[in-house]
């Protein structure tokens, strides 16, 4: 009887060391508030990494097909490059005309 009760010891033993699972009941198992904190915060930390893998797994099957990651220069049209050229040189005059500056201001005084 007593060699029965050590084989079902140490058939039953946890793959958590003894020390681990008396600190673990220390500190969330002995009340019922504890033990609720240790599930929710479980489920909140279980809940993140899925999410996050699961978002991550899904931009890898969708690359190149999402809104960030599509390739959009494929698709500029002639008209377009023609409306960017006109506005750089917009900017580039809008940008000449600020640095000859007035000499206006400066004679208020008199």
């Amino acid at each position: 009887s007593t060699t029965c009760q050590q084989q079902l010891r140490q058939k039953s033993s946890s793959p958590i060391p003894a020390p681990v699972l008396s600190k673990w009941y220390s500190i969330f198992g002995k009340s019922t508030i504890g033990y609720a904190t240790w599930l929710v915060g479980g489920i909140i930390v279980a809940e993140g990494l899925t999410g996050m893998l699961g978002d991550a797994f899904w931009g890898s099957v969708n690359h190149g097909r999402t809104f960030d990651t599509v390739d959009w220069s494929k698709f500029k049209t002639d008209d377009e490059e023609e409306e960017e050229e006109e506005e750089e040189e917009e900017e580039e005059e809008e940008g000449a005309g600020d640095e000859e500056g007035d000499d206006d201001d400066d004679d208020d005084d008199e």
